[in-house]
């Protein structure tokens, strides 16, 4: 989850200039945390 942060950061602040590894959006970084929730319960 960390590198996903990691990656946006860097799409948001390099536009353009450098590519992510993946696609990464907020909705893919809600999608996750909300998967790590349900995984602790």
């Amino acid at each position: 989850m960390r590198w996903m942060l990691e990656e946006y950061r860097v799409s948001l602040f390099a536009q353009g200039a450098i590519r992510t590894a993946f696609p990464v959006s907020d909705k893919r970084i809600m999608k996750a945390v909300e998967a790590v929730k349900a995984v602790g319960r």
